[in-house]
């Protein structure tokens, strides 16, 4: 029995789903953890700089690699090796040239403006970006390189290199000097460029194919990139407009924004073993689609979707009995004193939540046919749909209802992401059913089969997703 269980928690340790999820749990509370400290460490005035340097970061990465990740991965998971060098030497010159765009456009307006930005608190981020932009690099497409190759154990030591070495840093500081906001810049830069160095030593980054560019290459990489990196802003929008749009309204007011923000911290921890699963799920799947190999391509799909469907609906079982627990541990007891109604609107999300699985996977299967904008549509009509019933709940209902209390139009809110949710999922396998025939009671048969199989599964030594 105890050879049994060590056999069975080694190959788990093993699992390149298992190892992406790590690596995902690592940054969140790397990140959280950093995020305490800084808290402590910085006055109220520099930790407010700090979050507008982070926050235009996240969304130019997200503009800058949401280009080139997507579709190196694809690519690199089912082209030739030759054909390789010429992606991975035209996708660092993409990536180079939109820096240096982006740096021409940071420093002109840090030249033309500089009090303005310095008055705003903008002025660390439009001096200091494009370094940092440029030592993110060398780490950033060895995270891709290592994607492709679902070598998801070189990816989990990146990250907690990178993170911990920032956190430990600030650690350190924080119990013996005391440092401004412009230090924890440098750090910060520092770190990634250690990163970056030490996966340039170990040449994982393929920069020596730098000067093997091709002008089709460097096309696909565009063509498929343009999309990836829509739907990554426009994903970005489905988490961040319902805050938005409730903070325009001086009805509602900031003490909403801060009620709605626990519910929707649940989001953001259920995400982290859906990103893990379709990190991994993504270069398998474009694999078998560069390959034409279909029917492998359906069984990869049911093969992750299925399960996962049902570890989100035990998860939504869970979240549903100890909601309350969530609130109190989260926010504390005043959120659930001042207004206890918020657990309707976590049960909202909780729902919600169980929808995720079907929508995230259908994404990845359009993304890895190669039908990047087909996601995007979906995505586009999802946002666009979301907004419209935020529009409405937030500012058509207090129009119709004026004494209809605001923790009632939060919940409206909240119902507006399982709309928005269930008409992304009936477009996403609208799309996806174009392209390859696949059965929506097949998922749940599949995902039935397999947890019925795992015992079976372990013992034989077979890898759990294939």
């Amino acid at each position: 029995m105890w050879a049994f269980l060590k056999q069975t928690i080694f190959k788990i340790g093993k699992d390149a789903n298992f190892l992406s999820f790590a690596g995902n749990l690592s940054t969140a509370l790397a990140g959280l953890f950093s995020y305490m400290i800084l808290l402590r460490m910085l006055t109220i005035h520099d930790f407010g700089i700090w979050i507008l340097f982070t926050a235009p970061t996240s969304l130019i990465d997200m503009l800058r690699f949401g280009v080139t990740r997507e579709a190196l991965v694809r690519y690199l998971s089912g082209s030739p090796e030759n054909d390789k060098k010429y992606y991975l030497g035209s996708a660092w010159v993409v990536g180079l040239l939109i820096l240096a765009g982006i740096t021409v456009i940071l420093w002109t307006v840090a030249m033309l403006i500089p009090q303005a930005l310095k008055d705003s608190g903008y002025s660390l981020f439009f001096i200091w970006y494009p370094l940092l932009g440029l030592v993110t690099l060398p780490w950033n497409y060895a995270w891709s390189i290592f994607q492709a190759d679902v070598d998801f154990g070189k990816i989990f030591w990146i990250r907690f290199f990178n993170l911990c070495s920032f956190l430990v840093i600030i650690f350190v500081a924080y119990l013996y000097i005391k440092i401004d906001v412009a230090m924890v810049v440098f750090i910060y830069i520092a770190t990634n460029l250690a990163t970056s160095i030490f996966c340039l030593l170990k040449k994982w980054t393929g920069i020596q194919f730098f000067r093997r560019i091709k002008k089709d290459k460097v096309m696909d990489i565009l063509k498929y990139g343009r999309y990836s990196m829509a739907t990554r802003i426009g994903s970005s929008l489905l988490k961040g407009a319902d805050s938005f749009i409730i903070s325009f309204s001086a009805f509602m007011g900031p003490a909403s924004v801060a009620l709605y923000a626990i519910p929707l911290k649940y989001i953001e921890f259920i995400e982290i073993p859906l990103l893990s699963f379709a990190t991994t799920a993504f270069p398998k799947l474009s694999k078998m689609s560069m390959e034409n190999n279909m029917d492998g391509f359906k069984r990869i799909y049911y093969n992750y979707t299925g399960p996962i469907v049902y570890i989100f609906l035990v998860i939504a079982l869970l979240s549903l009995v100890l909601n309350k627990y969530f609130i109190l541990i989260l926010g504390g007891v005043k959120y659930l004193t001042t207004s206890p109604q918020i657990t309707y609107v976590l049960m909202v999300f909780i729902l919600y939540g169980m929808l995720m699985p079907l929508d995230r996977f259908t994404g990845i299967a359009l993304d890895s046919l190669n039908r990047p904008d087909k996601n995007f549509r979906k995505v586009l009509v999802m946002t666009l749909s979301n907004i419209l019933g935020d529009v409405f709940a937030v500012f058509g209902l207090h129009y119709m209802f004026p004494s209809m209390p605001p923790i009632t139009i939060l919940l409206f809110v909240a119902l507006a992401s399982i709309v928005f949710s269930v008409i992304g999922l009936f477009l996403g396998f609208y799309y996806l059913k174009q392209e390859i025939d696949i059965s929506f009671s097949l998922i749940f048969s599949k995902g039935f089969r397999f947890y019925k199989e795992l015992n079976k599964r372990l013992k034989n030594k077979e890898p759990l997703f294939q």
